[in-house]
């Protein structure tokens, strides 16, 4: 079989089964070693499959994601999720635009917290929607803020998104984290200008209305005080400590899976079970990560052997010469992949075929990261897929369709204001990484 037409039937491979269904990590691997069986011969495979296999799973960089993920769980589990939104409701005053502004900034430490997109913004949709609806927001503009809200999970350290592109890429994912928090910052001013200019309000509803009164019993405010308080504690100690350099970033994890456990305990937020349940869960999704970078370094082996990367660079070579519209055209690419795929899917198929062109063009791999996974985070919001925005309007029982329209309008402007921000002034995703000690 000719060598076009084995890269024909691997990339066949991964479109009919994706298209069928099946996980991102089986295809890949299916294609991999279709692909390498193909190109070399069998034989090959006995000393590839065993040796990436164990390389993947005892990288250091992988071994801090079940901790981020623990300690997100048991957060999850102490219901602090609940807690941030009240305390931020209670700070607007039950004023209709402070309250999207708190609606956003909760979606941001909650994403500090669970690092999931979708988790975060089903989550804020159930409980946000009904409190933003009663200061006068429309249901579907409600709707979408909690996804909008949610989906800064994916910019927001410690964003899994952002581990897994270190991961790949192996660049230092503590200066990832702390890159990412002024473009991350920018993109929330971006939303609350947005929201203020734009919010879809219902005519003639009263602005300062109340929530429920039951929220006013001071047993409750001060249970979402202080897990409001331990929460920003618990972030500025794991980031704090990483960009003062007191502890790296797998230490950083340690540390705060074993304050949340601690702190969920003494607060009284979490029983046997619960603990057992955060245990599972993280393991589940580690070995869902792991299995899917497992697969995806023997599909980038058969890369390497079809030499398809250096034909794609030689190809690619007029936009390596103009690092700016490189740039561009990848993150037009990345966004439209964003759109239909989920966040990881996407990030795992693109790096090893990008990674080389961006390399060639002499672009700094954390500046890139960092504006690939925004880039991405908004794709999530946009159709026709926009699993975020959907994820939102299947928790709140509501049309998708709506929902996406002003998701989309919060997104455009922010990706033509960050995107161009972040060309114009480089510093903002790299000056904090060349400060970290």
């Amino acid at each position: 079989m000719s060598k076009d037409w084995i890269i024909w039937v691997v990339t066949l491979w991964i479109v009919v089964f994706m298209m069928a269904g099946q996980a991102v990590a089986t295809c890949l691997l299916g294609a991999g070693i279709l692909g390498v069986m193909l190109w070399m011969n069998p034989a090959v495979l006995n000393g590839i499959i065993g040796q990436d296999t164990f390389y993947t799973a005892s990288t250091y960089t992988l071994s801090i994601i079940p901790l981020y993920l623990l300690m997100a769980q048991l957060l999850l589990k102490g219901g602090v999720i609940v807690d941030l939104f009240r305390v931020g409701h209670r700070i607007a005053g039950y004023r209709r635009f402070p309250l999207g502004v708190a609606t956003l900034v909760t979606g941001g430490l909650l994403g500090a917290v669970s690092g999931s997109g979708s988790a975060s913004a089903a989550a804020l949709a159930t409980l946000a929607g009904p409190e933003l609806e009663r200061v006068g927001y429309t249901r579907s503009f409600s709707v979408a803020l909690a996804a909008i809200s949610g989906s800064l999970s994916v910019i927001i350290p410690p964003s899994l998104l952002i581990m897994i592109y270190g991961s790949l890429t192996e660049t230092p994912i503590g200066h990832l984290f702390i890159g990412s928090i002024g473009p991350a910052m920018l993109c929330i001013l971006v939303y609350i200008a947005c929201l203020y200019v734009l919010g879809d309000v219902v005519p003639g509803v009263a602005d300062g209305v109340k929530g429920d009164e039951g929220e006013e019993d001071p047993a409750a405010t001060r249970r979402s005080v202080a897990a409001f308080t331990f929460v920003l504690a618990l972030m500025f100690v794991v980031f704090g400590g990483i960009y003062g350099g007191v502890v790296t970033v797998g230490e950083a994890g340690a540390l705060g899976a074993f304050a949340a456990f601690v702190g969920m305990l003494a607060m009284r937020r979490v029983t046997a079970r619960d603990i057992g349940q955060a245990l599972v869960d993280s393991v589940k999704v580690s070995a869902m990560l792991l299995m899917l970078l497992i697969a995806a370094q023997i599909f980038s082996r058969f890369m390497s052997f079809s030499r398809l990367p250096t034909e794609l660079l030689h190809f690619a070579e007029p936009l390596v010469a103009s690092p700016t519209v490189l740039v561009l055209v990848l993150m037009a690419g990345l966004f439209v992949a964003g759109m239909v795929l989920e966040e990881v899917t996407t990030i795992v198929l693109a790096i090893p075929i990008i990674l080389p062109m961006v390399q060639a063009a002499g672009i700094d791999v954390i500046w890139f990261g960092v504006l690939a996974c925004f880039v991405i985070s908004l794709g999530l919001l946009t159709p026709p897929v926009g699993l975020v925005a959907f994820s939102a309007a299947t928790a709140a029982r509501t049309p998708v369709g709506p929902v996406f329209r002003p998701c989309m309008v919060f997104s455009t402007i922010s990706a033509v204001v960050v995107v161009l921000a972040m060309m114009l002034f480089p510093g903002i995703a790299t000056w904090l990484p060349s400060h970290l000690n």
